[in-house]
């Protein structure tokens, strides 16, 4: 039942943003989060603070059409996924952050950001809130004709 819970939640967070953010003249991202490390990583799009990850979280947003590129950032490691959205199109990027037995050391840490076919097990990911006003702002400083403003008198 929770997992139907969440599924659930995620269709009305994304279909309230649908109101605002056409999402046929923008490029939809997914960016999920696996591994056990606690600790939360920034993720950027184009050098921009988008949210924090924590594992099993997933974060959705949108960008323009054109080359993009991903970061995570946590502390000393931030591996980049560079990449081109068209006009309705869905991405998704796996993100991995987690402590690793290795030849050298018992504790490396091994971070990733890779593009992915799917969202993998959706049902186990919780999505993080992204406040709309932030998701209208990504697109904004990128001049994208994708958005319609909400408020009566908009620019």
């Amino acid at each position: 039942m929770p997992s139907r819970f969440a599924a659930a939640v995620f269709l009305v967070s994304t279909m309230a943003l649908a109101q605002t953010i056409d999402g046929s003249k923008v490029g939809t991202v997914h960016v999920y989060r696996e591994g056990r490390l606690l600790r939360a990583v920034s993720l950027l799009a184009d050098g921009k603070n988008v949210t924090s990850l924590s594992p099993n979280h997933m974060a959705t947003f949108y960008l323009v059409p054109g080359y993009h590129e991903l970061m995570l950032q946590s502390g000393e490691i931030s591996p980049k996924a560079t990449f081109e959205t068209r006009p309705g199109g869905e991405y998704f990027f796996r993100a991995y952050y987690e402590y690793v037995v290795s030849p050298t050391s018992l504790r490396d840490l091994s971070v990733s950001l890779t593009m992915q076919s799917n969202a993998g097990d959706a049902e186990d990911l919780r999505e993080v809130p992204i406040d709309e006003s932030k998701l209208t702002e990504i697109l904004a400083e990128q001049s994208c004709p994708g958005t319609t403003s909400s408020s009566s008198g908009g620019k």
